[in-house]
């Protein structure tokens, strides 16, 4: 089955934004945005986190929704925490609040709120399907532009993978050793068993088994 896939170009606000851990992190930090959609007749939305999984020289390569290991308390616990945010700022539109949580204590903070207003795509609220991939890539021959973003969606994390590994392998005039470096996250036992953010930085040997534990 052909991988259904969509090109985006990067946003200032949304998808521009998505940044890797900064500073200290002990080696268990992990991001998750939160996207806000406060409606006019006061409505409030949060969606489900999004994680900025794989990152390389400042640039996130890798997000995904749902967030891999994410417990189901600790993510209604951060989308209240950005519900009451955009309404305590006031917010109209969608909006982005940033966290960054320890993996190991289930200690968290806020890193950024960003409202977008009425600019903001609703449709990055859920996915499309259940899983889905946002793969930042360079130059590309596929999407006609300097950098694009690769939406890939999956009924399955597993469908999701398979269908972006398919995905960027196929595509063609993106640079070798970028489709070499996609290929070999996408594809490492570390990844594929749910591991992100700063837990991913110390692996050394990607295609050993023992660092997916």
């Amino acid at each position: 089955m052909g991988a259904k896939v969509s090109f985006l170009t990067p946003s200032a606000h949304i998808v521009g934004m998505r940044r890797p851990p900064g500073g200290p992190a002990g080696g268990a930090e992990r991001r998750l945005d939160i996207h806000v959609l406060v409606q006019e007749d006061g409505r409030v939305e949060a969606s489900a986190a999004w994680e900025r999984c794989v990152w390389r020289d400042q640039r996130v390569l890798i997000a995904e929704c749902p967030a891999p290991r994410l417990s189901s308390r600790m993510e209604a616990t951060l989308r209240e925490v950005a519900i009451h945010i955009a309404q305590h700022r006031g917010w109209l539109g969608l909006g982005t609040v940033v966290f960054s949580l320890d993996d190991e204590s289930g200690l968290f903070r806020m890193i950024e709120a960003l409202p977008h207003g009425r600019i903001g795509k609703a449709a990055l609220m859920e996915p499309m399907a259940a899983h889905a991939l946002e793969v930042g890539i360079g130059a590309c021959a596929a999407s006609g532009r300097p950098g694009a973003n690769l939406l890939v969606w999956g009924v399955t994390r597993g469908d999701a993978l398979r269908r972006a590994y398919q995905a960027i392998g196929d595509m063609p005039g993106l640079a070798v050793p970028e489709r070499a470096f996609l290929l070999n996250r996408i594809a490492s036992p570390a990844f594929c068993s749910g591991l992100t953010g700063s837990r991913l930085a110390g692996i050394s040997d990607w295609s050993d088994h023992r660092a997916a534990s």
